[in-house]
């Protein structure tokens, strides 16, 4: 799993959860038939999207993590509910202190977020299309010629990027799934105290960027 922007979470009753050290999770999730896993930390501390997490409950599509709205945790099975949140001196949200519970059929949350706990730093490139239409040649929809249908966005760097610590080693060209964002590569200019990820394939729903 990676966080591309992420915000610290606290489980105050995490000692209380007897949870283990590390899970297993799908290395790519999107395929059931893949067998392959690889083990993740879990900790008291964990890291998640900044955009799963709203701070007020005016929007009433969001069906992430609210002060009053819970949330479930990917491949572990725990549902996180607001405690608190910690801020800077800004007044921005630097922390949020979550109590976490079992989850059980009874009370299933709306939606299930990925995390990371004990992280690495890395780079992660984000290719989108290379134009904005989808025949730049063509002189009647693109009347100024396909250097004037370039796409500003097509790359976003994000320099800063969290990914768990399995993937820490992984070599140049080795592929991942990294869950609700996309598909990645190890790219070249990778060195041993960075890795660079490249994302190959979006994901078609909207990834961690939609309401799920």
């Amino acid at each position: 799993m990676a966080v591309l922007e992420g915000l610290k979470l606290t489980i105050e009753n995490f000692s209380e959860l007897n949870l283990p050290s590390s899970v297993d999770v799908p290395d790519f999730p999107s395929d059931p038939t893949d067998p392959r896993k690889h083990s993740v930390s879990v900790d008291r501390e964990i890291f998640i999207e900044k955009s799963d997490y709203k701070p007020d409950d005016s929007d009433k599509s969001f069906r992430r993590l609210t002060p009053k709205q819970a949330v479930g945790l990917k491949h572990i099975g725990l549902v996180l509910r607001f405690v608190k949140e910690v801020k800077d001196a800004e007044g921005h949200v630097t922390e949020v202190v979550v109590k976490a519970e079992k989850l059980s059929e009874k009370d299933k949350p709306k939606a299930f977020i990925h995390w990371v706990a004990k992280p690495v730093s890395c780079e992660v490139r984000l290719y989108d299309r290379l134009f904005k239409s989808k025949n730049p040649e063509d002189a009647q929809l693109v009347p100024g010629g396909f250097l004037s249908d370039i796409n500003p966005d097509s790359l976003t760097v994000v320099y800063n990027a969290l990914i768990d610590q399995s993937i820490a080693k992984s070599k140049v060209y080795d592929r991942f799934q990294f869950e609700r964002i996309g598909f990645f590569c190890v790219d070249r200019d990778s060195t041993s105290s960075t890795l660079v990820f490249n994302r190959t394939v979006m994901l078609k729903d909207g990834g961690a960027s939609g309401k799920n």
